[in-house]
């Protein structure tokens, strides 16, 4: 029989060692997202502290599951058991996302690329020992080694008053005021607070949300229609995943040097550098750029799987706009167009042409993120495309999304998870194809678009933040080339997403229209304002009106300016939130999954 005093200093053992585990897991956090220049607060102890003041109150659950599993019920010890282990889980799975993509973890991101098993299982396979030890642990010994401790251990009375004295001095912790203001909370908060609803889930009032609807639209008045310069001809638009400047030499002279080629074919032809992306994630940027709308959140967007709801497009999406002018319209990729839905939300934009990953030149080829092959398999699909199944008397709009770059960023040639030589790799294709294009005489006529479809999942640089500035997350490279483009060199005015299908639809037909405030990539007429919703605070949306920056926190009726200056915020807000009022995700679906 054990003595009281060894069996109380096991039992003391096991809580300092549990807390010590939560602190470990706190920490590796707090390092992760002190990785990104945005992140780094100046004083490591008050965000340290910070962090270990919210995140006390998923400790206050932790210790009360703990005193439960001691309990002789064998029902409620097991209920508690399956929370406590899904519990633990989530926060180390919550690091794991920090690490691998600069995001916290929410719920909706979860549901949605958890319908994607391989993608889990390639970024699982790039995570190193450090978090695979206690995933490990988490997933195998957790369960029985906890049951078992605290059955042994946290039995008596005296050790039970124990845990429930640790829950409500964390809960008392947690409850003290904030001592320390962070520009970025999401680096602090807890993962409740990160997935409690915020301003962005807010509903309008009954009464606002008439004065929205009644009031005249800008967004959907007549468009403003001028004569285009009708140069016709063939456009293929590449949208490159995850392409940052952090990646090219062309903006950042201490960039990673993964893309020499293209920035070789950018100098010697035309190049954007204050290109910025309307969102953070490829659904945004496909949004902007063939829907020709805002990728704005609707209310409830974060709850719902439908990412592209209330995004089917009307005279601004490009397909509609170039088969006005008899332009066949394509769209190829090599990944899953199921994914999403997103193949039959293209097939509603008008797209003539439609194909992923299920094409019979790809059988037996190895597959990566999505069931995605390499991006030279992608590229020689699409000159045999070119080549041989093109309809022959017509003016082609291609619009061709890659996947070799999306995270975990695997080399396909080494098999090696490294973001370097996926990008290397990645950018030789591409040069191929450029080659390719020439010997076929296309760039006589043809035009050549590579953009990003977002910037990477990464920490935010120290590089980008001293060029960029507060568009730092929102900057993209832009390159064009073709013979008869009236371009050439670096562009040094600002454009967006959103400017893409009136740009296109300006160089190529006789007439252009465009919505107020949007802007001309061939003219170098800027937009007035370039709207991006933000990752991390998803009721936050940046605002960049020229020298002006901004964030607005969405939140119903009151959504507002919270830092920064907005020009005629009034309107722009007004704006703002009747293009969330009529997107009509008003409804949360996730409880059709949970």
């Amino acid at each position: 029989m054990k003595k009281p005093a060894a069996h109380n200093a096991a039992t003391l053992a096991f809580i300092v060692i549990m807390q010590l585990l939560l602190l470990a897991v706190v920490l590796s956090r707090l390092v992760q997202t002190r990785a990104s220049a945005l992140g780094a607060d100046a004083c490591l102890g008050c965000q340290s502290a910070t962090l270990i003041q919210h995140e006390a109150g998923v400790w206050a659950v932790i210790w009360l599951l703990l005193l439960l599993i001691s309990l002789n019920s064998r029902a409620v010890r097991s209920l508690s058991l399956t929370a406590l282990w899904g519990l633990l889980l989530i926060l180390v799975a919550d690091v794991m996302v920090l690490q691998q993509f600069g995001l916290r973890l929410y719920l909706p991101d979860v549901l949605a690329y958890g319908q994607q098993p391989r993608f889990i299982v390639d970024h699982l396979q790039k995570l190193g020992w450090w978090l695979w030890l206690p995933l490990v642990v988490a997933i195998v010994a957790l369960p029985w080694l906890v049951s078992s401790l605290a059955r042994r251990h946290l039995a008596t009375t005296a050790a039970r008053i124990g845990l429930l004295s640790l829950s409500g001095l964390c809960l008392l912790v947690y409850a003290l005021p904030d001592r320390t203001a962070h520009p970025l909370p999401w680096t602090y908060q807890n993962l409740v607070e990160a997935n409690w609803s915020s301003g962005v889930d807010t509903p309008f009032s009954e009464e606002y949300l008439g004065q929205l609807m009644d009031s005249p639209d800008q967004s959907r008045s007549a468009p403003s229609c001028s004569p285009g310069l009708g140069l016709g001809g063939d456009v293929i638009v590449v949208a490159f995943e995850s392409l940052s400047w952090y990646h090219s030499s062309l903006l950042l002279d201490d960039s990673v040097g993964a893309t020499p080629k293209l920035d070789a074919l950018a100098a010697d032809n035309a190049w954007w550098a204050q290109f910025l992306a309307n969102g953070f994630t490829t659904d945004h940027g496909l949004i902007a750029m063939l829907a020709g709308q805002l990728p704005v959140p609707a209310v409830n967007r974060y709850r719902s799987l439908d990412v592209f709801a209330g995004y089917a497009g009307d005279w601004r999406a490009l397909p509609r706009r170039l088969a006005e002018d008899d332009y066949f319209t394509a769209f190829i990729t090599s990944g899953d167009l199921g994914f999403l839905g997103k193949g039959d939300w293209l097939q509603g934009l008008g797209f003539d042409h439609i194909e992923g990953h299920e094409q019979a030149e790809y059988e037996g080829q190895e597959r990566f993120s999505f069931a995605a092959v390499s991006d030279d398999l992608l590229y020689g699909r699409v000159l045999n495309w070119l080549r041989n199944e093109r309809p022959p008397n017509e003016p082609i709009a291609a619009f061709v999304e890659t996947v070799s770059t999306h995270p975990p960023f695997i080399d396909p040639v080494s098999g090696v998870a490294d973001e370097r030589a996926a990008f290397r790799f990645a950018d030789s294709a591409l040069a191929d194809f450029v080659a390719n294009l020439d010997e076929l005489g296309y760039f006589r006529d043809g035009l050549l678009i590579i953009v990003s479809d977002q910037r990477a999942l990464t920490p935010i640089r120290q590089n980008e933040l001293a060029a960029f500035g507060p568009q730092a997350g929102a900057r993209l490279p832009l390159v064009m080339l073709g013979d008869r483009l009236p371009l050439a060199g670096r562009q040094a005015v600002a454009g967006q997403m959103l400017d893409l299908p009136f740009s296109l639809d300006f160089y190529l037909t006789d007439e252009a229209c465009r919505e107020p405030g949007q802007g001309n990539l061939f003219t170098g007429q800027a937009p007035d304002c370039i709207y991006q919703p933000d990752g991390n605070q998803r009721s936050v949306i940046h605002a960049f009106c020229g020298s002006d920056t901004a964030r607005i926190r969405m939140d119903g009726d009151r959504t507002r300016v919270i830092d920064g200056y907005l020009p005629d915020a009034e309107r722009r807000i007004h704006e703002l939130n009747r293009q969330r009022a009529r997107l009509g995700v008003q409804e949360v679906n996730l409880h059709n999954v949970l």
